[in-house]
């Protein structure tokens, strides 16, 4: 009886224990957003005269581009989708693939009035960059809490 009542008790300790702890925060994506900001405006070594300009500008872009990837997700799992189905996905997703490359050379054009030409350049370098890091330290926060993280692939050069 005693030792059935301490694997209660233990077990009320431990659940209390797991309730404590710091849950990640759900706003991440203000926190990434933020982080991005730093990132590309040091690397980019904006001025606040440019960074005052360039950031409203970029940050319509990716809305935009958010619009247009959620026009095009798909209204099933693929692997339920008809033969039929699937191939309206795939066309979809050059439709799609389409929209954003013409988004992106609209914006590539209203970049180059607001940051000199080479600043604009290295935009998609450095977002590859930013992603690789963030990707790079969430993998490094799942090891250091003992989860398994999976291996990303070694660069292209």
């Amino acid at each position: 009886m005693k030792k059935w009542i301490f694997s209660i008790a233990l077990s009320l300790i431990a659940l209390a224990a797991l309730q404590a702890q710091p849950r990640p925060e759900r706003g991440g994506g203000e926190r990434v957003k933020a982080m991005r900001t730093a990132f590309i405006t040091n690397k980019l070594n904006l001025t606040p005269e440019e960074a005052q300009q360039f950031w409203p500008l970029y940050n319509q872009f990716e809305a935009e581009q958010k619009k247009i990837r959620d026009k095009f997700v798909p209204a099933k799992d693929l692997m339920s989708m008809s033969d039929a189905e699937a191939e309206k996905f795939l066309n979809n997703q050059l439709d799609m693939e389409q929209e954003l490359l013409d988004l992106r050379k609209d914006y590539l054009q209203r970049m180059k009035k607001v940051l000199p030409v080479r600043k604009v350049a290295m935009l998609p370098r450095l977002e590859r960059e930013f992603r690789e890091e963030l990707l790079d330290n969430l993998q490094q926060m799942r090891a250091n809490r003992g989860g398994a993280a999976p291996q990303r692939p070694a660069p292209r050069n």
